[in-house]
């Protein structure tokens, strides 16, 4: 679970930055500029690259780790520890689980739905309308066969999905309007199918089903509903070659006159879902003429939101070079694979001179002899986070160089653990063990 968390925690700093920097940057940078940033949502969210999860200074000083029994000690005996951390991780992934598959079977089902009741409509023959999409799909560059929908039962203007893409039209709407009124349309909803904008919303709807506990994840995906139909717009309105946008705010007026109350297909993406969304876009729309791609600040923030992203490099750096981590974790396996082979007493030599000052070599040994060896065989370790920090000690005492890394374990004993080993730098530049630290 603690991935999921990371991921979630992650994928929320991704999609305010997002947000904000797309509502900030809305009225001066063109949309497929800015298409870019969205990109780095479902990254964040689902790409399992981790955070750094180490304690900060205040909260773990390394040598404490190592001669505080009480710390080390895991409550009521290692056995019902290990149980109840279990027990409490299995309840949280199974109310991730249970969240997670309803989730996905409501889409499912609606999907279903959906599929069977828009597969059963008959195409579009009508010569005009159809001659008017291939018009418009020469001008947006889409090669891909587009079917063509006429019905009753769709409010709005929409297109469905992508293998088998159809473009809704309502019947009013093609009955009343003209033809010159219907190329706006029809190049809104090329757009979308141009800019992938149905499968990015459907992996977002992949994001919203393992993050549904996450509020931020939903907002992310509300706020890309609300981008996608500004994006289209502007693109639409570059292909009809119309700088004044009075005829495409024309073209949304009229659709919002023929459009009525009513839910739009499921996995659709409607021209029109609101009033007030539509007033925000006509104004938009006039300021089209005043965006400008501006590359450069783009790809300033496509670097911030990497940094955002991919954190865990930069923050892992730290002072020290890539020898010196190198060096740190080749020091830590060593050690680690001494305590899970039993040589307590080996790994009380081979730990730091700060460590032996703190924690003589019987009482080290009769600490792991409780806490570790109970545990029995690791059977899984994972490193999570790595990173340098200088004079760890919140009360001064301690002062050097430090390497904090955790690790999530698994043990015969005990399933789901963190560990975390504290490194110090000796006088003569090697990496030693300075504490050890396993929690359930």
């Amino acid at each position: 679970m603690s991935l999921l968390f990371d991921l979630t925690l992650r994928g929320s700093i991704a999609a305010l930055v997002v947000i904000a920097l797309d509502r900030i940057a809305s009225g001066m940078m063109a949309g497929r500029s800015r298409r870019w940033w969205w990109c780095f949502i479902p990254i964040a969210f689902l790409v399992p690259l981790r955070v750094p999860m180490l304690p900060g200074p205040s909260r773990l000083p390394a040598v404490a780790m190592a001669w505080n029994h009480t710390l080390m000690k895991i409550p009521n005996g290692v056995t019902s520890a290990g149980q109840t951390g279990t027990g409490h991780a299995f309840l949280a992934e199974g109310l991730w689980l249970i969240g997670a598959i309803a989730y996905v079977a409501l889409v499912a089902v609606q999907t279903a739905r959906a599929s069977r009741r828009w597969s059963r409509e008959r195409l579009s023959t009508d010569h005009a309308l159809l001659e008017l999409l291939e018009d418009c799909k020469a001008e947006t560059g889409v090669t891909a066969p587009i079917g063509l929908v006429i019905s009753n039962s769709v409010p709005s203007p929409a297109i469905m999905g992508w293998l088998r893409p159809r473009i809704l039209i309502p019947a009013s709407l093609a009955d009343s309007a003209h033809i010159g009124e219907m190329r706006p349309i029809m190049l809104h909803e090329l757009a979308h199918f141009r800019w992938y904008d149905v499968p990015f919303s459907w992996l977002l709807t992949v994001v919203r089903a393992a993050h549904w506990f996450n509020p931020l994840a939903h907002a992310a995906a509300f706020a890309w509903a609300r981008f996608r139909e500004e994006a289209a717009d502007e693109a639409a309105m570059k292909w009809m070659r119309d700088d004044s946008g009075q005829a495409y705010g024309m073209a949304l007026m009229q659709t919002l006159r023929q459009t009525r109350n009513g839910s739009v297909p499921f996995g659709s993406l409607a021209i029109v879902e609101s009033v007030g969304q539509l007033k925000r876009r006509i104004t938009m729309i006039n300021r089209c003429k005043d965006r400008a791609p501006r590359i450069l600040l783009a790809a300033l923030v496509s670097l911030l939101l990497t940094v955002v992203v991919f954190s865990k490099a930069a923050h892992a750096v730290g002072s020290a070079t890539g020898d010196q981590k190198a060096a740190v974790f080749s020091g830590i396996k060593t050690w680690l694979a001494e305590v899970d082979g039993g040589k307590y007493a080996l790994s009380w030599t081979d730990a730091s001179s700060l460590f032996k000052t703190q924690v003589g070599s019987d009482k080290w040994v009769e600490m792991l002899t409780d806490v570790r060896a109970p545990l029995g065989k690791c059977v899984q370790r994972a490193k999570v986070s790595f990173a340098f920090e200088k004079n760890p000690d919140p009360k001064g005492v301690i002062k050097g160089d430090f390497a904090m890394v955790q690790f999530e374990s698994s043990f015969e004993n005990m399933k789901h653990a963190v560990e975390t080993v504290a490194f110090f730098k000796e006088a003569d530049g090697t990496w030693k063990a300075a504490g050890y630290v396993i929690r359930p």
